[in-house]
């Protein structure tokens, strides 16, 4: 699937819209999923979702248009971000490191222009998508591409498997022997429920059993996988 996030005025909407699910629909066959945030409060609640984005578009010339966009970048490093401005506000404003624009529209929009930004940035998306390494997880509703540098830990669960993100779990059928097969060069299983990223380590607390990810997860250890846990050159803590 893929996400877009939509912060502008009800008029621009429609134009981006329409020209953002036409690429969608022209590049890939993965299901398009707009959220349209028309208000601060409407945008806090989705920022509180954690939900998975990959294009934003703000406008700036909105009231705390600017704050907001820094919050969506903070939240969605790795979103094209799209932004929309008028000659009212100066690019100082908002061509920041904070922000880190992919693109710029000026008002008022005008569908060839709208259309060749929508273009510019679905062809670096899918080049992308392309270029990295992703897990494919095929569900009876959807089909997600998830990227194994997002994924902290994969986790049973109710006779399922989790592959757990820092803002989103994907559920599946498969088996963590199968998965640690898989992916022995990139994760490490630390307990019979769980197969972690080693790059996405922080600490490990060998004396309380658990491992601390870079997200602040705690994950158990299990005495039965401390020596593995010990074998990849992460930093311990106690014995």
């Amino acid at each position: 699937m893929i996400s877009g996030v939509l912060r502008n005025q009800e008029a621009e909407m429609r134009i981006l819209e329409k020209e953002l699910r036409f690429e969608a629909a022209f590049y890939t066959d993965e299901k398009m999923e707009i959220a349209f945030l028309y208000t601060k409060k409407e945008l806090e609640q989705f920022l509180l979702e954690k939900k998975l984005v990959d294009i934003i578009c703000v406008d700036v010339t909105v009231l705390e248009g600017i704050d907001q966009a820094e919050k969506l970048r903070d939240s969605y490093p790795k979103a094209a971000m799209i932004i929309l401005a008028d000659e009212t506000i100066s690019p100082v404003d908002y061509m920041i490191p904070s922000i880190l624009a992919t693109a710029l529209l000026l008002k008022p929009l005008s569908e060839e222009r709208v259309r060749k930004v929508m273009k510019s940035i679905f062809q670096k998306f899918i080049k992308e998508k392309i270029d990295e390494e992703v897990f494919l997880i095929e569900t009876r509703e959807e089909r997600y591409r998830v990227p194994m540098d997002e994924i902290y830990y994969f986790e049973a669960r109710n006779k399922k498997i989790y592959a757990c993100t820092n803002n989103k779990e994907y559920c599946f059928y498969d088996t963590m022997d199968h998965l640690e097969e898989l992916f022995r060069e990139k994760f490490v299983r630390c307990h019979r429920s769980f197969l972690i990223n080693e790059k996405l380590i922080k600490k490990v607390m060998l004396s309380k059993n658990c491992i601390i990810l870079s997200n602040g997860v705690e994950i158990p250890l299990s005495r039965s996988y401390k020596d593995s846990i010990k074998k990849i050159g992460v930093k311990t803590y106690g014995e």
